[in-house]
C-alpha cells in the first residue's frame, strides 16, 4: 500500500497511544555504540507500510533512533515522502551515522543507502533537500569511481549527507574469513575501504557489512577502526 501524505498524517493524528506494531527493538538504538542493526526498506520489502508508521511513532515516543537501509535503484524514495515529512514535523529528525557516533540524543531516523550508485544518489539531491533528509551512503568499490563521481559524492556531503565504508569489493565477511582468514579480510577488504575514502577527504567512522554478514569475532577485529558498525535484518541481527 502506497501512502499519500494526507493518509499518513490522518493516521498519525489519531488520538491515544500509538497503534500497530513496529519493526521490533533490534532496529532502534538509544545510545548508539558497537554493532547496530538496520531494517531493509527497498521496494521489495516484506513489511506493510503501517509498520514504518508505527516505528517512527515509537522512535518519537521512546526517544530512540530508527535504523533503515536500502539500495539504488531498487529503493523508491517517493514511497517514503510522506514518512520523511511526518518525521520532520513530529520530532523524529533525519540523522547521519556520523551524528550518531558524535552522541546524538533523542529520537531520529538514520536512513542509509548502500553500494556505488553515486549517479543515482546525486539525482536525488533535490528530493532529499525538499524533504529534509540526510542520508548516510555506505560506499563500496570506490576505487572504480570516476573523478566526476567522486566530485558528486563530495557535493552530497556538502549538502549534509554522510559517506562511510562498505568494503573494498563488497565481499561477504563470513565467507571471506572462512576462505582466507580474519587477518586477510581486515587487511584486504576492510581497511582499504576506509583508507581510500580518507585519502579522498572523507573522514570515516562507520562500516556496514555487505549482506549484513558478520560474527562476533569479526566485529571485535573491526572495533578498533570504527566507532559504529552496521549489520542488517534477519539472522545477522541476532549474531
Amino acid at each position: 500500500m502506497k501512502w499519500t501524505a494526507l493518509a499518513f498524517l490522518a493516521a498519525a493524528a489519531c488520538s491515544g497511544k500509538k497503534e500497530g506494531k513496529s519493526f521490533g527493538p533490534r532496529f532502534f538504538s538509544s545510545e548508539p555504540t558497537g554493532v547496530l542493526c538496520s531494517k531493509g526498506v527497498d521496494a521489495a520489502h516484506e513489511w506493510k507500510h503501517d509498520l514504518l508508521q508505527a516505528s517512527l511513532e515509537h522512535a518519537r515516543d521512546a526517544g530512540v533512533v530508527l535504523q533503515t537501509y536500502g539500495h539504488a535503484p531498487t529503493i523508491k524514495l517517493d514511497e517514503y515522502a510522506a514518512d520523511f515529512d511526518w518525521a520532520q514535523g513530529h520530532g523524529v529528525p533525519s540523522v547521519t551515522w556520523r551524528e550518531l557516533a558524535a552522541g546524538h540524543v533523542g529520537a531520529g531516523w538514520a536512513f542509509t543507502v548502500d553500494d556505488d550508485e553515486v549517479d543515482t544518489w546525486y539525482g536525488w539531491r533535490e528530493f532529499l533537500r525538499a524533504h529534509h533528509v540526510k542520508v548516510t551512503f555506505f560506499v563500496t568499490r570506490f576505487d572504480r569511481f570516476t573523478a566526476e563521481q567522486k566530485k558528486k559524492l563530495h557535493e552530497l556531503v556538502a549538502d549534509g549527507h554522510d559517506v562511510e565504508a562498505h568494503g573494498k569489493a563488497h565481499e561477504n565477511a563470513v565467507d571471506y574469513v572462512k576462505a582466507h582468514g580474519l587477518e586477510a579480510y581486515v587487511r584486504d577488504e576492510v581497511l582499504p575501504s576506509k583508507q581510500v575514502l580518507i585519502d579522498d577527504g572523507f573522514p570515516i567512522i562507520a562500516f556496514a557489512y555487505p549482506y549484513g554478514a558478520h560474527t562476533k569475532e569479526i566485529d571485535a577485529a573491526l572495533a578498533a577502526s570504527f566507532s559504529l558498525i552496521r549489520t542488517t535484518g534477519g539472522e545477522w541481527c541476532l549474531k
